[in-house]
């Protein structure tokens, strides 16, 4: 597994970081997620050979946010 932190732009409130949340851990391989809305940041740690960063990318796009 390895980790990445992502800048997720646009959360407002408890239910953007659960939209985020939910997009990153439907993608397959995606271990541990945490998304901090203080922050803007969502830790992922994910199996690079399942998932690519891109794929994360994407999925909190699709959830409505930009990332950093």
């Amino acid at each position: 597994m390895e980790t990445i932190a992502i800048d997720v732009v646009g959360m407002h409130c408890q239910a953007c970081v659960k939209s985020v949340s939910t997009a990153i851990q439907a993608l397959p391989g995606v271990g541990r997620v945490e998304v901090a809305l203080d922050s803007g940041k969502a830790t992922i740690s994910y199996d690079p050979s399942v998932a690519n960063i891109a794929q994360l990318r994407g999925a909190i796009e699709e959830a409505g946010f930009d990332v950093g």
